[in-house]
């Protein structure tokens, strides 16, 4: 992760793969999918991140596939769950009206303050690299 510009890298790791295969693992058993809708599509975000430079399509290493997954994170965490789910069983108790924006809330203001910080530290270290006038 610190060659991408996440720091510490180990940390930041962890933190994505709980993020991405929690996210991921709650929103197949449809349990706490507000929560698990916005943790997978933030670290989507941090991942489109990484591959915006390289443009939208993924054929050449953009941003487009970690675009699609978050956004179909988001859709299933503001839709909810059905009725063959965990959340159904359990009496919607850890899904309700209100999770949904607190959810998305939350996970926006880390996102933004970790991909900021991730842009920093890239932008400072490309500082004073210069690419070939003439190739």
């Amino acid at each position: 992760m610190e060659s991408v510009g996440y720091t510490p890298g180990k940390a930041s790791a962890t933190a994505a793969g709980l993020a991405e295969a929690g996210g991921g693992v709650l929103l197949a058993l449809g349990l706490a999918t507000p929560a698990a809708g916005a943790a997978a599509a933030g670290a989507m975000a941090g991942a489109a991140a990484v591959h915006a430079p390289a443009g939208f399509f993924a054929q050449a290493g953009g941003y487009e596939y970690a675009v699609s997954l978050g956004l179909t994170a988001a859709g299933l965490a503001v839709t909810g769950p059905g009725r063959l789910s965990v959340d159904h069983a359990l009496g919607h108790a850890v899904n309700r009206g209100w999770m949904v924006p607190a959810a998305f809330a939350t996970v926006a203001a880390a996102t933004a303050v970790v991909v900021g910080a991730r842009n920093k530290r890239v932008r400072k270290a490309a500082e004073g690299e210069q690419e070939p006038l003439f190739a």
